[in-house]
């Protein structure tokens, strides 16, 4: 994509996943030229470079030694990044091989379009695998069509850096991305999905990872659904956690049911979906009556 200045910056935050972080960039090399530029925000254990069959020169790497949540990772790659539009994903996703290039034409051909998200999707291995992914991204479950949509994914996505100057104080809050797009409509913009953009999910974790992270991502989720403390809201919702469980699963069936994508993949992980889907309660649970503590640190 040749031009005179970097008009695509991309993003990848990563932990702890040096093999799919590697699929990752080779696939954006293959995609991206000058003066277009890939920025990895790392804070795994150990550098994940080590462990590379082949250096990548072209990636600029950003090591933290600390452990930092994904939008923290996030901030600090946008603050060096040059682009006018920022693409953004993760070290355990490869995106397609046309990913950037879907991404870009949805931005061109919508220029009024703050942010624009694209469809994950997996190849599990196991029903542990697939449970990972359906709780995780299930919701972004291709075929997707292009168009306006309500969510997208922070492992797919991509704003105009307007669009991020709109939210820059939650950016540097260290917000998650619903609160950028809630922001992002409050000042009239919609958010847009190209069907196109593809990116696959490739687990790392083990079962004791994600447990540790379905607990702290519901914990966090509902801390900062009710912010006010002593709000009535807190008790309200804590009560209704036990139903949770049941409806975010029937929620997900009916998705793969419409979608006509991953049905038996679904079927043999649904006794770990819903396991997970118990613990994903009970950290809701737990933040709505004590606070996010320091779960937005533990999510990745």
């Amino acid at each position: 994509m040749p031009g005179e200045e970097a008009v695509i910056s991309v993003i990848v935050v990563s932990y702890n996943s040096p093999a799919t972080l590697e699929k990752c960039l080779e696939s954006l090399a293959a995609q991206l030229s000058e003066p277009d530029e890939v920025i990895v925000a790392d804070c795994s254990d150990e550098d994940p470079r080590a462990g590379f069959r082949r250096q990548i020169p072209s990636v600029r790497f950003l090591r933290f030694s600390e452990r930092r949540s994904i939008p923290e990772l996030r901030r600090e790659a946008i603050k060096v990044s040059r682009g006018e539009i920022l693409l953004l994903t993760e070290g355990r996703l490869v995106p397609s091989y046309d990913w950037a290039a879907a991404l870009l034409q949805a931005h061109q051909t919508h220029p009024q379009a703050p942010a624009v998200g694209g469809p994950i999707d997996s190849n599990p291995h196991s029903a542990f695998d697939a449970a990972v992914f359906f709780c995780e991204y299930g919701r972004h479950l291709p075929p997707a069509g292009d168009g306006e949509c309500e969510e997208l994914s922070g492992g797919n996505l991509s704003y105009k850096r307007w669009a991020l100057d709109l939210c820059w104080d939650l950016v540097e809050a260290g917000a998650w991305e619903p609160f950028l797009h809630r922001r992002l409509e409050q000042h009239g913009h919609r958010l847009r999905r190209s069907g196109q953009a593809l990116v696959c999910y490739h687990n790392s974790l083990s079962v004791s990872q994600f447990f540790r992270q379905r607990f702290h991502y519901g914990r966090w989720f509902a801390a900062a659904r009710v912010e006010a403390p002593g709000s009535l809201k807190r008790l309200v919702y804590a009560a209704f956690c036990p139903l949770l469980p049941w409806l975010l699963t029937w929620r997900l069936a009916r998705l793969v049911v419409e979608r006509r994508n991953h049905r038996l993949d679904f079927l043999r992980a649904l006794p770990w979906i819903l396991f997970f889907q118990y613990v994903w309660s009970a950290g809701e649970f737990c933040g709505y009556l004590a606070g996010k503590g320091a779960s937005d640190r533990e999510v990745f």
